[in-house]
């Protein structure tokens, strides 16, 4: 099982990193893969070409689509810019199709300077990933700078963070097991 992680945080030591690096390695330790996006340095490109109707297949666009395409569940990790979530993760999401989370599992991190902002950020997303037909987990990881002790996430946040992966992991692992509809009225094939 393959679980990508896209961050949305172009400092290279922000809480938003830490959080999304504790939530790889409970990835890892559940023995899923874990692959990052790093869009800080990752997709350059993207943000200075615009490809959405029809990337070339050497293309960056084209790259993150295959990427998000083979995997299995998605996490989106972001800081709270006034707000919201960061134009980075925007822009990299702008240029997804609006079938690239088709029913698959994705979990949401959010930083701010309060939980309430972060909060409100993983709200936005819950909003966008239904928008390119993802299935938001119920459980989402809202933190502040003061939720760290370094590299260590507080034990609610830990707890949380737990929680998601559990629910990320056991969807994908259930949407690989579903048999997919072919097309056709009622027809059924295996996966």
């Amino acid at each position: 099982m393959k679980i990508l992680g896209i961050m949305g945080s172009s400092s290279k030591s922000s809480h938003t990193r830490i959080g999304l690096e504790a939530l790889a390695e409970r990835i890892r330790q559940a023995g899923a893969e874990f692959q990052l996006v790093d869009l800080a340095v990752e997709f350059r490109e993207m943000h200075d070409i615009s490809e959405h109707d029809e990337p070339t297949p050497e293309g960056q666009t084209a790259q993150l689509r295959h990427l998000v395409a083979a995997a299995d569940g998605i996490v989106l990790a972001t800081p709270v810019y006034h707000g919201s979530y960061s134009g980075l993760l925007k822009n990299c999401l702008d240029h997804l199709r609006g079938d690239a989370f088709a029913s698959k599992p994705v979990g949401i991190l959010a930083n701010g300077g309060g939980p309430r902002s972060a909060v409100s950020a993983c709200d936005q997303l819950r909003t966008v990933v239904r928008a390119i037909s993802g299935w938001a987990v119920p459980g989402h990881v809202a933190t502040t700078g003061s939720d760290f002790a370094g590299s260590e996430p507080s034990p609610a946040i830990a707890g949380r963070m737990d929680a998601m992966v559990a629910d990320l992991l056991m969807f994908a692992s259930h949407r690989q097991a579903a048999p997919e509809r072919d097309g056709s009225e009622g027809t059924v094939r295996a996966a």
